[in-house]
């Protein structure tokens, strides 16, 4: 019996650590830098620009659990509350796990259809984080944390939102 809890304790740690990891593949999209080899970038989805409000729609969708999702948390918070702060986009970063939307001081509870058919098609393997950006550029997977660089990620944010709101 105990060979079989320790068998599973196993088996429910590893499908925890593959849902969190992101994708191995690099992105296609590469806006004006040179990209690491490895790096994963957003790809261009091909898709038309979706909106709130006249503005283009910014989704980060995560869990209070993930330590990919803790290292970019402050980052993109902080570039996106930025372009908000300007009027240039509408932002949110869903907590999965919670259904609480982190940009905001109220608790949400519930994740909009919209939201999580916006995440659903761009990530059909619900992995974190995932980010899309105007359903124009998505991404699964923070792009620069094995290097450690969030100076990069914050960077690719800014060039896609300056992008998105030319």
């Amino acid at each position: 019996m105990k060979k079989i809890v320790t068998l599973l304790l196993i088996l429910a740690l590893t499908v925890t650590i593959t849902a969190c990891k992101p994708e191995e593949e690099p992105g296609t999209i590469n806006i004006d830098k040179e990209v690491v080899p490895g790096t994963r970038t957003f790809e261009e989805t091909g898709d038309e620009l979706c909106v709130e409000d006249g503005k283009p729609l910014i989704l980060e969708f995560s869990t209070t659990w993930c330590p990919h999702c803790k290292w970019i948390k402050e980052t993109y918070q902080n570039v996106v509350n930025e372009y908000v702060a300007d009027g240039k986009i509408v932002a949110y970063q869903w907590e999965l796990d919670i259904n609480d939307n982190m940009l905001t001081e109220e608790v949400e509870e519930s994740l909009p259809a919209e939201h999580s058919a916006i995440y659903q098609k761009y990530n059909p393997t619900g992995s974190i984080p995932t980010f899309v950006f105007g359903c124009k550029y998505s991404r699964v997977g923070n792009g620069y944390e094995q290097e450690g660089n969030l100076e990069a990620e914050e960077q690719e944010f800014r060039e896609i939102l300056d992008e998105l709101t030319a």
